[in-house]
C-alpha cells in the first residue's frame, strides 16, 4: 500500500504478480495524507488534522480527531487488542524539552472516545520515523531512548491489551547493542519478524546496511543478520532503505529513500527498479493484507467512503 503526500488517492501494488499491476483507492481530498499503521486489513491513516481507521477491502472508515491540537511532533501508532475485538490508536507527543516526559492517549474503536493512560517515559529518536510505529503482533514498536539513562536507543512497543509499553532486546554485534548509536536505525517488518536495519555511511565506496532479523520474537538470543545490503552510487544510491516483503522468487522489496521502490536480489548483489518517480512527493508505504475486519472493532456501526 502507498501513498503520495499531497495527493488524495492511495495505491495498491501486488508485488508477487508476474506483472504488477497498480490499483487505485480514492479519499476525500486533503492537503496531506500519511500512513501511519497497517494490521489485518484495517490501515490509520492521517489526512490533515483528522485521522481515519480505513479498510480499503471493504470500503469502510471511522473518522476522529486528535484527543487535543498541539503544535509539537507527533508519535501515532496502530494496536489491535484480540481480547475485546478492538483496534486503539496510540499518541505521544515529543517533548520540547529534553528528558522530558509527554502524556500518551490511546482512541478506542469499540468505545469511539481518547483516554489517557499515563507518560511515555522514552525521548523519540530524532534520526528515525518517529511519526508512526512498525506494527508487529497487533503492536505499534518504534526506536526510543530511554529518559536520562544515556544508555542509547531501545526498542519499545505497545502492549494493547494490558495498554503498556514494553522492551524488546535489541540486536547485538561482537558483544555490543547496535543500537547504543541511534544514527542510521531503521525498523520493519519482513517475512513476519521483527527487523532492524542499521546503515553505515563510512564512505561512498564502503556505503552498506546491515539487516537484522529476530527469528523468534521476544528471544534475543535469535537475531540474526541476514544479510548485508551494498548502498551503489548513482540511481541505487540511498541515505534511507527498508526492506518491506519478500518476493516469490525471493527477492525483497526495499524502499529507498521514501521516493523508490526496488527489488533486491541478496545472492546476486543486484537491484531493479519497481517505481520510481522521482517527481512525485515522499512515499508512505506499508504492507498491506486484505480483510472483512471492520474499523469500527466490537461496534456494528458502519461507514463508506
Amino acid at each position: 500500500m502507498l501513498a503520495h503526500r499531497s495527493y488524495r488517492h492511495v495505491y495498491t501494488l501486488d508485488y508477487q504478480a508476474p506483472r504488477p499491476a497498480i490499483t487505485t483507492f480514492a479519499l476525500p481530498y486533503q492537503p496531506v495524507i500519511k500512513i501511519l499503521g497497517s494490521h489485518n486489513g484495517i490501515l490509520l491513516v492521517r489526512t490533515g488534522r483528522t485521522l481515519r481507521l480505513w479498510n480499503p477491502s471493504i470500503r469502510m472508515f471511522r473518522t476522529f480527531s486528535p484527543p487535543d491540537f498541539s503544535s509539537g511532533s507527533t508519535f501515532y501508532g496502530l494496536g489491535y487488542d484480540s481480547a475485546s475485538d478492538d483496534f486503539k490508536v496510540i499518541r505521544a507527543i515529543r517533548p520540547k524539552r529534553k528528558n522530558a516526559t509527554s502524556a500518551v492517549h490511546v482512541f478506542s474503536s469499540r468505545l469511539g472516545s481518547w483516554k489517557r493512560i499515563g507518560e511515555f517515559d522514552y525521548q523519540m529518536v530524532q534520526s528515525h520515523d518517529w511519526t508512526s510505529g512498525t506494527v508487529l503482533n497487533g503492536a505499534p514498536h518504534s526506536v526510543v531512548e530511554r529518559l536520562g539513562s544515556g544508555m542509547g536507543a531501545v526498542i519499545v512497543y505497545f502492549d494493547a491489551t494490558e495498554e503498556k509499553f514494553k522492551e524488546v532486546p535489541s540486536p547485538d554485534c561482537e558483544g555490543a547493542n547496535i543500537l547504543v548509536s541511534s544514527c542510521g536505525v531503521g525498523l520493519g517488518v519482513l517475512g513476519g519478524s521483527l527487523c532492524v536495519v542499521k546503515r553505515h555511511y563510512e564512505s561512498h565506496a564502503s556505503h552498506h546496511a546491515d539487516v537484522w532479523v529476530m527469528k523468534e520474537y521476544g528471544v534475543k538470543e535469535s537475531w540474526s543478520k541476514l544479510f548485508v545490503v551494498p548502498i551503489e552510487s548513482g540511481e541505487f544510491y540511498s541515505y534511507r532503505c527498508m526492506p518491506l516483503c519478500y518476493a516469490n522468487d525471493g527477492e525483497v522489496v526495499m524502499m529507498f529513500d521514501s521516493k523508490m521502490l526496488v527489488s533486491y536480489n541478496p545472492k546476486e548483489n543486484s537491484y531493479k527498479t519497481i517505481s520510481n518517480d522521482q517527481d512525485r512527493p515522499e512515499l508512505d508505504v506499508t504492507l498491506y493484507v486484505e480483510s472483512l475486519a471492520s474499523p469500527h472493532g466490537g461496534i456494528g456501526t458502519k461507514g463508506h467512503l
